[in-house]
């Protein structure tokens, strides 16, 4: 909360009621979640804001810092609370998203350098195809 407090008054951005209450409904998420998860969730709180409001609040969370936009082969942008870097599994045939810890990648890839970069943070993805749909592949092979 002070985090984007600060960011938009640094940024001399307004500090509207609907800005706070996308960031409260972010802050009460688990996980991955993308605008629809969210406008879904203040709409059964009987809390009215528009996509385009959420959306653009998205960005703003994410230029603050508090927020990381994903980009998965699901072609649909996910959204998490920046917190600590981590390795996602990405099942390619049902979409599903799994947070791992992959120490020994994550520490390693961080303590890269690079020529005129620096990282901010690490984000790795694995494709692949999750156990549930594993199992529903071999069931329908065995029908």
């Amino acid at each position: 909360m002070e985090k984007f407090t600060a960011f938009l008054t640094t940024k001399r951005l307004r500090k509207t009621p609907e800005r706070f209450e996308i960031l409260k409904c972010v802050l009460d998420c688990k996980g991955h979640f993308d605008v629809d998860l969210l406008y879904n969730k203040l709409e059964s709180e009987s809390y009215h804001v528009s996509r385009a409001t959420i959306y653009s609040t998205l960005e703003l969370l994410c230029a603050s810092g508090v927020v990381r936009k994903l980009l998965f082969d699901t072609h649909q942008a996910r959204y998490e609370r920046a917190e600590q870097s981590h390795s996602h599994l990405v099942c390619t045939q049902c979409g599903e998203i799994n947070e791992i810890d992959l120490v020994e990648i994550d520490s390693r890839l961080s303590e890269m350098k690079f020529k005129h970069f620096t990282p901010a943070y690490v984000s790795t993805c694995i494709y692949g195809i999750c156990e549930k749909c594993r199992k529903n592949n071999e069931n329908r092979q065995n029908q």
